[in-house]
């Protein structure tokens, strides 16, 4: 019998985990079809993914779509989610698993950002602007930051795209963590612009103490400097990405999942470990 796993990140505040919940709950009803469909995280948070591989298998699962809920392809999508995979394969060798990709870069996405910026303030159409309709206007993308140069490189991507589509003149990115530029850098780069508004984006998929430490760093930067840097909204489970969340359990279902394996800084230690065990 087939089942659907849901593997989030997992966050200290329980509101974010909750978001997470609710945001399946919907995105189960994209596969009525399916009966066993489960949640579960990969860190910070229960059930885990080997409870989560539990309760399907307790349900009469034989077969088990794992579906990573992340916005973009980095280590945990890559490495830490694929080994529990696999000691999951090693635990229950009459279940077959089967695994999916993250969200990814997504049209759907775009718009959500463009949803953040209007929520946050400012006005403009759907249209795709010409070059001289551009407002000197900044916007900066705050991404949760990794190693691996798949996910700097979508994000810059996903920067792009919104410069593509949204009437400002300067769309760039900063990291929370793992690379560079950090947020301090992002804002300093962004001060150095002629631009007098900056809207900042956290790319994120649920809340945390995050959003009040960025509002408090905005708020000096608006202080001690001339111009005005406005913290938008984060992504969140947004119902726009239920969606996509659906295409992605539909990858796995149809055992057509598109990885990009070739500029992954992972690949070669995954090899070696596949090799040392084999």
């Amino acid at each position: 019998m087939q089942a659907i796993l849901y593997v989030g990140h997992g966050s200290r505040v329980q509101a974010g985990n909750e978001e997470l919940l609710s945001f399946v709950t919907k995105a189960k009803e994209q596969h009525p079809n399916i009966e066993i469909q489960e949640c579960c995280f990969l860190e910070l948070a229960e059930p885990t993914i080997e409870e989560g591989v539990q309760a399907c298998i307790n349900q009469g699962a034989t077969k088990i779509a794992v579906v990573p809920l992340l916005l973009l392809t980095a280590m945990h999508a890559k490495v830490d989610i694929p080994d529990e995979i696999n000691k999951m394969k090693k635990k229950y060798t009459n279940v077959t698993f089967s695994y999916g990709r993250p969200i990814g870069i997504e049209s759907t996405v775009i718009t959500i950002i463009k949803d953040r910026l209007r929520s946050a303030g400012f006005d403009f159409s759907d249209r795709r602007p010409k070059y001289e309709e551009r407002k000197p206007i900044s916007i900066l993308l705050v991404g949760r930051g990794s190693s691996d140069p798949d996910q700097t490189s979508d994000l810059m991507k996903i920067a792009r795209l919104v410069w593509e589509y949204v009437p400002v003149d300067e769309v760039d990115v900063c990291f929370l963590a793992a690379t560079r530029p950090n947020v301090e850098e992002g804002l300093v780069r962004m001060n150095r612009l002629p631009n007098d508004k900056v809207y900042v984006v956290p790319y994120l998929l649920f809340t945390g103490v995050l959003m009040n430490d960025l509002q408090k760093m905005l708020d000096d930067w608006s202080d001690e400097t001339e111009k005005e840097f406005i913290l938008c909204d984060y992504l969140g489970f947004d119902d726009q990405l239920i969606s996509v969340l659906g295409t992605r359990v539909q990858e796995v279902l149809d055992e057509n999942v598109r990885v990009n394996c070739d500029t992954c800084s992972f690949r070669v230690r995954i090899d070696e470990r596949s090799a040392q065990s084999s």
